[in-house]
């Protein structure tokens, strides 16, 4: 299943590409209506009533039947994706992912969150508390709805892959901390961000040591290891050296 942030892109290009074919079926109709002697005004206006189903002219026109059939497919086209909204109840929820697709396309030197959970979601806090701008990138439906009661800016998606995250700003963000639950994916991440955008710093959790030469090569800037960081917190509160940023006590 798609999720909702790339369905509401799909839906962005289908009217991108509807607008854009409009477009095009005008100039060639004003365009061929001028070479057949209609004065500049004249032959836009009478495009868009050909092209509305609408023109009136002496005789038979070759391009008011096709200027006529195109408006009828555009038409259709039109009507089956607003139906599709409609169905789907999804009219709300595409003008707002619409906005936060307008707003991420505005953004440049911010910071890309892949995995909202525990360390995700922690970078991320840490990085809007040093007054950053910060895009999460996140599948969890409650993570997601929660984030976005907070009003914060979070893209629902599914795989992240070369597409997400050139959507997410990634050729023009500051750096991006990939904190998936999986050590394989977050290698491919490390390479696929490392390729987009050469300059980006990478921060990324792995929970195997195993793995860290590999990000390493990968083009990793930063690599932690949250359950080896724990247990090292832990053991120097044992014995003394307590580290309250990090270690809860109970007095």
């Amino acid at each position: 299943m798609k999720s909702s942030f790339l369905a509401t892109g799909a839906v962005v290009r289908q009217l991108f590409y509807l607008i854009a074919l409009i477009v095009i079926i005008l100039s060639i109709g004003f365009i061929g209506f001028s070479v057949s002697g209609y004065e500049p005004t004249g032959a836009f206006f009478t495009s868009i009533e050909a092209l509305a189903g609408k023109a009136q002219t002496a005789e038979p026109h070759s391009l008011v039947i096709g200027l006529n059939l195109f408006g009828a497919i555009l038409i259709w086209f039109a009507i089956w994706t607003a139906f599709g909204l409609a169905v789907e109840g999804r009219f709300g929820e595409f003008l707002k992912e619409s906005r936060i697709l307008s707003s991420i396309k505005k953004m440049k030197g911010h910071y890309i969150v892949c995995g909202a959970g525990k360390v995700g979601g922690n970078i991320g806090k840490r990085l809007l508390e040093q007054g950053e701008q910060v895009v999460f990138l996140e599948k969890d439906k409650d993570i997601i709805n929660r984030l976005k009661a907070q009003n914060l800016m979070v893209m629902d998606v599914g795989h992240i892959d070369e597409h997400v995250l050139r959507e997410a700003g990634i050729q023009k963000a500051a750096g991006i901390a990939i904190a998936l639950g999986e050590d394989g994916k977050n290698l491919l991440l490390t390479l696929t961000a490392k390729e987009l955008n050469p300059f980006a710093k990478i921060a990324v959790r792995a929970s195997d040591a195993k793995m860290v030469p590999k990000l390493k090569k990968a083009g990793a800037n930063y690599i932690l290891l949250p359950e080896a960081l724990g247990g090292i917190k832990l053991a120097d509160a044992l014995s003394g050296k307590i580290d309250k940023s990090l270690v809860f006590v109970n007095p």
